[in-house]
């Protein structure tokens, strides 16, 4: 039985339990509906979650006009999942499924491929579903599946198939290509160039070989393990050249890199980033209409936060209409939503040893989102500080030093969550009031509060904020980093690379660049491009670590 695939959507799992207790003959409907409709959905295309529930149920929901958007290629994948959970709950007997039904092997078996590949193919829309057969429930496909993996699937396999004398080239030159001595890689590789095969099916024989004994076993590398990905990584962000860091590892530049951009991988598989997306992100134009504003693309937040306590209230004091609401705040959280759920999607998809420029692309959205983020965490900072002091009944510059820390940071985890609950929940007002509700957060992070009263005073003294503050108010900080102290070294720096570096990291108060665009921008070909980028960055971390 093939595992028992995961609901992706959210939606997806939600009507599942809503149609827990159904019937029997409502059961058979849905995994006939849903056995159907997984493969008539066009994977570029977007649906709604009314349409979800009524391509399930049969039934249109009340909300239509209010549903989110869903992505065609995870309703494809949920719709076949349905299917094969709705017919594991009351299996049909073959005559009940349109054109018959047979079991997987029995299927696989006709289609001249493996279980395990149809299996795979439920990623394009292949619903496999359980059939009541005299041995038992069996999983299996209907006739009309078959007949769809035959004209869309199969010609594809058929495609890459190689032809018996190319297969036995490949088998003569491993032969041949073994007798010189080398790694699998190695020798992988000189018979996938002899033979004109990849080298991917090029190892696939020469470990056949090996396991048939035609050849004796071959050595291979030590992987290089999630410590050693991390060291290197943890290295090339500090601006340690490529060519050191292969030195380091005992392999070439290319296998450092790819070493490198694994790690980067694996961190934004990891990061949680939680933003539902509205109706327009499905639209084709959606990308550049959400970000084409000035106030989304120009004077976004640059500028470190000062360290010293002073420093840090004069920056953010309240002054005339900092609580008035503007359009430009709205524009931006509608932007930073967009950039979260794009970068999220984008993060999904990377797959293999080397995902190559999809991970820039992805790090670009997100220092995007930081960016926006941080412009709109600075209008309410001072709506959050004006309501401590206001709790505090007079100034906060005579608190202890102990209390002064704790009240300050308090005030900038009330100003990230205004900015999370306007982003989710007040995306329909045109101008939202960020420093309002950022007092309000801080009622309710500061309630009771004893060390906050008038009584509670010390001597005043210059208090040290904590240095991290800035960084804490971006969660994916730590895989994607903004590196803002270097800005003002940067701007004013001479170097051939300096100006891609400020394009990348968005240093000028503009929306950040990908490697692609900065090298476009500049006219530079992608790998002379990111040559001068990293030795732009190496010579301005030496500048400023002179400098302190």
């Amino acid at each position: 039985m093939p595992p028992r695939a995961r609901l992706r959507l959210a939606a997806s799992a939600a009507l599942e339990r809503q149609l827990e207790f159904a019937g029997s003959d409502a059961v058979r409907r849905m995994a006939l509906r849903t056995e159907r409709a997984a493969r008539e959905v066009r994977r570029d295309a977007t649906f709604s979650e009314a349409w979800l529930m009524e391509t399930v149920t049969g039934i249109r929901s009340r909300d239509a006009d209010a549903s989110d958007t869903l992505v065609g290629a995870a309703v494809a994948m949920d719709l076949a999942a349905l299917a094969m959970r709705f017919s594991s709950r009351v299996p049909m007997r073959p005559s009940e499924w349109p054109g018959g039904a047979v079991t997987l092997a029995e299927a696989a078996r006709q289609l001249g491929v493996s279980p395990r590949s149809l299996q795979r193919w439920r990623r394009e829309g292949l619903a496999c579903i359980r059939v009541a057969t005299p041995r038992g429930t069996r999983s299996g496909l209907s006739g009309e599946a078959l007949a769809w993996c035959r004209e869309r699937l199969l010609g594809h396999v058929k495609a890459r198939r190689r032809d018996p004398a190319r297969r036995e080239r490949l088998a003569q030159a491993v032969l041949r290509e073994a007798a010189g001595g080398g790694s699998l890689h190695a020798v992988a590789r000189r018979a996938a160039s002899v033979s004109g095969a990849s080298v991917a099916t090029a190892r696939r024989a020469v470990a056949a070989a090996e396991r048939r004994g035609s050849i004796d076993r071959l050595g291979r590398r030590a992987s290089i393990g999630p410590a050693r990905r991390h060291a290197l990584w943890r290295a090339w962000r500090r601006g340690v050249p490529l060519e050191a860091l292969a030195a380091a590892l005992g392999r070439d530049p290319a296998t450092a890199l790819r070493a490198v951009r694994r790690e980067r991988r694996d961190r934004l598989r990891a990061l949680r980033l939680e933003a539902r997306p509205l109706p327009t992100f499905g639209r084709s134009d959606a990308e550049a209409t959400l970000l084409a504003p000035r106030a989304v693309r120009q004077d976004l937040a640059v500028d470190p936060w000062p360290v010293l306590a002073a420093a840090f209230l004069h920056r953010f004091r309240v002054q005339p209409g900092h609580d008035r609401p503007q359009r430009s705040d709205a524009q931006r959280l509608v932007a930073l939503r967009f950039l979260l759920w794009k970068a999220a999607a984008e993060a999904r998809t990377l797959r293999g040893s080397d995902p190559g420029p999809a991970v820039d692309r992805v790090e670009t959205s997100l220092r995007w989102a930081a960016r926006l983020r941080l412009a709109l965490v600075e209008r309410a900072m001072p709506g959050a500080i004006d309501r401590v002091r206001a709790m505090r009944g007079g100034r906060l510059q005579g608190l202890p030093p102990a209390s002064m820390r704790r009240a300050m940071v308090a005030a900038a985890q009330a100003a990230c969550r205004a900015v999370d609950h306007a982003m989710e929940h007040e995306l329909a007002m045109e101008r939202p009031r960020l420093a309002a509700l950022a007092a309000l957060e801080v009622e309710r992070l500061l309630a009771g509060a004893g060390w906050l009263r008038p009584g509670t005073a010390g001597r005043e003294v210059e208090v040290e904020l904590p240095a991290s503050l800035r960084d804490r108010c971006v969660p994916w900080a730590g895989a994607v980093p903004l590196r803002d102290d270097l800005a003002a070294s940067a701007l004013a720096f001479r170097h051939a690379g300096a100006a891609l570096l400020v394009r990348r990291m968005g240093w000028d108060g503009r929306a950040p660049s990908s490697p692609a665009q900065a090298a476009e921008a500049q006219g530079l070909d992608p790998r002379m491009a990111a040559r001068r980028t990293a030795e732009a960055f190496r010579a301005l971390r030496g500048v400023v670590g002179r400098q302190a």
